[in-house]
């Protein structure tokens, strides 16, 4: 277990996510989220939109992966992954480009109908997932941003900004994130997730 796995916090499913996802917003965009009071259709407004959407359907990605390879899986926090995300946010409220959104991780726990049998899973099908659907989201609020009236661009741009970062994040090749576990595994894919997360953050 990595340094960032451990001290796990848990206080109920939707509590713990919501939590995590608001981390992460205040992470990426700092005390500039603020701005989503007076203007909600501002780039705040979409990044923090985007961030709790984004975030959610990350964790739920991975875990509905998980679960249907017959495993148990759950997202958690963890203290120190918490407090970094959050430091992250305080050093971009000064201007300082730093931002590690890692406030926590999906527990999961595979056990085999038979104590002799061999646990299979697919690790690099499980970790996919979750920066995948950042991807997706990301590209689909850019077309929007391209459609839309021009009021919502910056709404748009905002929700699309944190998921591309957030699938381009979690996709570099470091233990505990995703990026490693499918590196490891599927080379191939994790080089198409990556340009794809590279393409849409520029």
């Amino acid at each position: 277990m990595s340094l960032l796995q451990r001290s796990t916090i848990y206080f109920g499913h939707w509590k713990t996510l919501i939590v995590g996802a608001l981390a992460v917003a205040f992470g990426f965009y700092g005390i500039n989220l603020l701005w989503v009071i007076r203007d909600p259709l501002s780039p705040a407004g979409g990044v923090l939109a985007g961030a709790v959407a984004g975030f959610i359907v990350h964790e739920a990605a991975h875990r509905e992966a998980a679960r249907r390879q017959g495993c148990i899986a759950g997202f958690v926090l963890t203290g120190l992954g918490l407090g970094i995300t959050l430091l992250s946010g305080l050093l971009r409220s000064v201007g300082i480009p730093f931002a590690i959104l890692a406030p926590g991780y999906v527990s999961i726990i595979c056990q085999s109908a038979r104590f002799w049998e061999p646990i299979y899973r697919r690790d690099d099908v499980i970790a996919a997932a979750g920066p995948a659907t950042n991807i997706v989201l990301a590209y689909l609020a850019e077309i929007a941003a391209s459609l839309l009236d021009p009021r919502y661009y910056g709404f748009a741009m905002g929700f699309a900004e944190i998921n591309a970062w957030l699938a381009l994040f979690n996709l570099l090749p470091f233990e505990p994130l995703d990026g490693s576990k499918i590196m490891r595994s599927n080379t191939l894919l994790w080089i198409i997730l990556l340009l794809a997360s590279i393409l849409a953050a520029y």
